[in-house]
């Protein structure tokens, strides 16, 4: 059936890409940025900021989407049952709960202002070094935009339990 196949049972959607290609993905274009941080940036203060921050941002970014595929499935599936396509006992079973999905955006939001504010402070505080200032200030950008690529992928990526 090929790479980007899932069987039906295992997806809610079979349009959507296998999430072992999209999460490698998130994780490679990550790596590929890490990476080129650590060779670029001449700063050990801006290293360390922007390695963690990015990391903090993307994987909280790809757990937001991920959550709002979550919450899709599940008006979906409370759609359906409420239409009486399919028995509601049988879908509060495969319904994730409310405070589930509450719960991790909650933790995807504060990842995600803890990422992307840390992100703005390394750009603002890096105007300050002699060196590598405008790196810095790149690798803030290329993080966020990592971030929200991580997002999108999220939300293609069948949803995590």
């Amino acid at each position: 059936m090929g790479v980007l196949h899932e069987p039906e049972d295992q997806h809610f959607s079979p349009a959507l890409m296998r999430s072992t290609v999209v999460i490698t993905g998130c994780l490679i274009m990550l790596a590929v940025l890490e990476i080129w941080v650590w060779l670029t940036l001449s700063s050990s203060f801006a290293k360390v900021s922007v390695t963690g921050s990015m990391i903090v941002t993307a994987l909280s970014f790809f757990i937001t989407g991920n959550t709002f595929r979550l919450r899709d499935i599940r008006r979906r599936v409370g759609n359906r049952a409420r239409a009486g396509r399919i028995a509601p006992i049988d879908a509060l079973s495969t319904l994730p709960p409310r405070e589930t999905i509450a719960r991790r955006f909650m933790l995807g939001t504060v990842g995600a202002v803890v990422g992307v504010g840390t992100l703005v402070l390394t750009m603002i505080f890096s105007g300050d070094e002699q060196q590598g200032a405008r790196e810095a200030m790149v690798a803030s950008v290329l993080g966020i935009v990592c971030a929200m690529l991580c997002f999108v992928g999220g939300t293609f990526a069948r949803p995590i339990d």
